[in-house]
């Protein structure tokens, strides 16, 4: 009820009535209750003082200041009456006078938080941050005007560029309010600016949970979602902020990222277009939609055709936007969103990525003249070679497994200074590992502008990029002519496009006759797989089958790939496959990308539709720990190569589990790895390249327990020849020698 007293300090003097009302925040309730009070007491002191303070916040200084008067000379020692007048002062911008009443008040009430929120306002309005931290830290108590207090400061601060006090003052705002929305908001933002991801995630949710409808808390949190790849989540924050804001682009082009990672691409050429109708200079957004052309899970062949016919026009418009019309800094676009799903669709893309690259190139190049990035260094006299390696996954990731790891193991040192330029954010013992077989590992250094600046100052001969295509700030540098002789590998196992790329490294055993032509760097290729593999000797965890409703009877045929691997083209093989080997469970993969899902709803469309039981043939499971799933490829009849787009690791990893492997032989590379290490394992047998012979062979094994038997027999009695290549690594070191002389 109204009339219950309310007290913010522990004293004798509390403040009660209408005034507490008014000190904890609730004017409104405290005019209620005073009006209500002197209805019947027209001296009452509380609901005079109350009246006071609410003149002075209405502009009305010199009635505030009278009433004021009245009440100090009754009471010289009451406190509230200076905060009155010192309000008033304050509100009609004299200072002087305003300060002088509330020093007086804190003679009187020096731990008041009203008060000494009153004067550290009074502090930061001249600039004095020191002192109005000062004037916070004696404050006994809490309330929502110290709360304010301590958020003004700590805006003061950040925006000094004094984060860690800011964030520091941010919690002493929520120590004194909790329910302050605006605080958990702008800690989140501070924390995210320091790197500080899960406690920032942890205040802006916090910010949602007190006030749903507060954008920028909305805006953050969904930057950290997109961060983390947990698109769904991204995009309803983002949809949810555009409600309130519907005229940021920049918001827009953010909900287009989200809706790519969700592999919706029409939801994604969506926001990039309204983007660019706000903001027709957005080069971001016009970026993504050239490459929101690219479905990720394509509902039917036709459609990823069409998408790669659509790129390549919508490519060309964006050449000549940006040659012609683009104004700012456009080179901000590069890397912003890639054409990272072509890849995923057959045929030869050299001369589609060779005008990507050319742009990409071009727009850096224009960076690099600005800041006079300077030329690459000449080799030192009698030096070691200067090796650096650009990635993103220098961490327990396919690529540091299939490439990095061994070439960084067995690279010689006295031969060469390797550097190795650390672009991602995952640092794990494999990070730490490889920290101490190099001569140096840089990790964290934030924007692409500051790995600019690192690898240049490097003044390398030889500068290797393993993956170019999954990563923006990689994207960004290998744009630029960082070192005098620059490199792509095929941990993206595709042409980079780049002019800036002088060759590509990769192997005798992956490329078909005629390989050249898929690449517009050139090509070199390695003696057999041109890598150091070496196996990860994981302890199998026999999986519970039955968790997914898998009887003990199925066949098991593990499909290992991520689920844009999964192209419309090869549907009808996998129904083929389940007819032929039920009662059988083909076992897909899915993530919390929604891709998975998408994947799932298209195969089972064509299962219906081919008249073949969807739920008795297929489960989708979630991603498994790598003892589960090597437990899983070992109770499994067959591996199921995927068709188009091969994968490397998940072949080697069922090669160690001694899992029988049915390969797709492909035309380009990064059709080709389960097909040529099966030829390796002198197993061409189970090399196939049509869906009739790819499907016969899966059902012989799946048929003939002995024949599976023996091909384990044989993959485990020649497979050590697959591991450690120190050979190979020994023909790459020779190769950047030649290359960097």
């Amino acid at each position: 009820m109204l009339g219950r007293l309310i007290s913010l300090l522990r004293g004798d003097e509390a403040a009660e009535g209408p005034l507490a009302l008014y000190l904890a925040g609730d004017a409104q309730q405290a005019e209620r209750l005073a009006n209500e009070r002197l209805s019947k007491e027209v001296s009452d002191r509380s609901s005079r003082l109350a009246q006071a303070l609410l003149l002075a916040d209405r502009g009305r200084g010199k009635d505030a200041i009278e009433l004021a008067e009245r009440l100090r000379a009754d009471q010289p020692r009451d406190a509230w009456p200076l905060l009155a007048i010192g309000r008033a002062h304050a509100v009609a911008g004299r200072r002087k006078p305003a300060l002088e009443a509330l020093l007086a008040a804190a003679q009187l009430r020096g731990g008041d938080p009203f008060i000494r929120a009153e004067l550290a306002t009074l502090a930061l309005a001249e600039g004095r941050l020191e002192e109005a931290a000062d004037h916070l830290g004696r404050a006994r108590g809490g309330g929502k005007r110290l709360a304010q207090a301590h958020g003004q400061l700590a805006g003061a601060l950040l925006q000094r560029g004094r984060l860690d006090e800011g964030v520091q003052q941010l919690r002493q705002a929520i120590a004194a309010d909790g329910s302050d929305a605006a605080a958990h908001a702008n800690l989140g933002a501070a924390l995210k600016d320091l790197g500080r991801f899960d406690e920032a995630a942890q205040a802006l949710q916090r910010a949602l949970d007190l006030q749903p409808q507060l954008p920028p808390a909305a805006y953050n949190l969904a930057l950290l979602r997109l961060d983390r790849r947990e698109w769904d989540s991204a995009a309803t924050l983002l949809r949810g902020y555009l409600q309130a804001q519907p005229r940021d682009a920049e918001a827009q082009y953010w909900l287009g990222h989200a809706c790519m990672g969700q592999g919706d691409a029409a939801g994604a050429r969506a926001a990039y277009e309204a983007a660019v109708r706000i903001d027709s200079q957005h080069a971001r957004s016009r970026w993504g939609f050239a490459m929101a052309q690219l479905p990720a899970i394509p509902a039917s062949s036709e459609e990823q055709a069409r998408g790669v016919a659509a790129f390549t026009a919508e490519l060309d418009k964006l050449a000549t936007w940006c040659r012609t019309q683009a104004k700012g800094e456009p080179w901000q676009a590069v890397g912003s969103q890639q054409p990272f799903f072509l890849a995923y669709a057959d045929g030869n893309h050299a001369g589609v990525l060779r005008r990507y690259g050319a742009l990409c190139g071009e727009l850096m190049a224009a960076w690099a003249r600005k800041v006079k990035l300077p030329a690459p260094a000449q080799r030192a006299p009698g030096a070691k070679l200067r090796v650096g390696i650009v990635s993103a996954h220098l961490h327990s990731h396919s690529v540091w497994h299939a490439l990095l790891r061994g070439w960084v193991e067995h690279l010689d040192p006295a031969r060469f200074e390797l550097q190795l330029f650390h672009t991602g954010r995952v640092q794990d013992a494999e990070t730490r590992w490889a920290a101490g077989r190099v001569e140096r590992l840089q990790q964290g250094l934030g924007d692409w502008t500051a790995w600019a600046k690192a690898v240049s100052d490097a003044r390398l001969d030889v500068l290797v990029y393993p993956e170019i295509g999954m990563d923006a700030t990689t994207v960004r540098l290998a744009s630029l002519r960082l070192a005098r002789v620059q490199l792509a590998s095929w941990g993206h196992p595709l042409t980079t496009g780049l002019p800036t790329m002088d060759c590509y490294l990769s192997a005798e055993a992956l490329e078909p006759a005629g390989a050249q032509a898929h690449y517009s760097e050139k090509l070199i290729a390695l003696p057999r797989f041109g890598c150091a593999y070496r196996p990860y000797g994981t302890k199998p965890q026999a999986p519970d089958l039955a968790q997914w409703g898998i009887a003990a009877d199925d066949r098991l045929l593990v499909a290992p790939g991520i689920a844009f691997k999964y192209g419309p083209a090869e549907d009808a093989l996998w129904i083929d496959i389940a007819r032929r080997c039920a009662p059988c469970k083909l076992v897909f993969f899915r993530g919390d990308d929604g891709q998975g899902a998408r994947l799932e709803l298209r195969l089972r469309a064509a299962f219906a539709a081919a008249g073949v039981d969807f739920d008795a043939s297929v489960r989708f499971i979630p991603w498994q720990p790598q003892p589960a799933f090597f437990g899983l490829l070992q109770r499994s009849e067959v591996f199921l190569d995927t068709v188009g787009f091969s994968g490397f690791n998940t072949a080697m990893q069922a090669i160690e589990c001694g899992t029988p492997i049915v390969a797709w032989e492909g035309r380009t590379l990064r059709g080709r790895f389960a097909s040529s290490l099966l030829r390796a394992l002198e197993l061409d047998e189970w090399v196939a390249d049509t869906h009739q012979a790819y499907a016969e062979k899966v059902a012989r094994l799946c048929a003939d327990a002995g024949l599976r038997q023996r091909v384990r027999q044989e993959m485990a009695a020649r497979r050590d020849g697959l591991y450690e290549d120190r050979a190979s690594v020994e023909a790459l070191a020779s190769t950047l020698e030649q290359l960097g002389a």
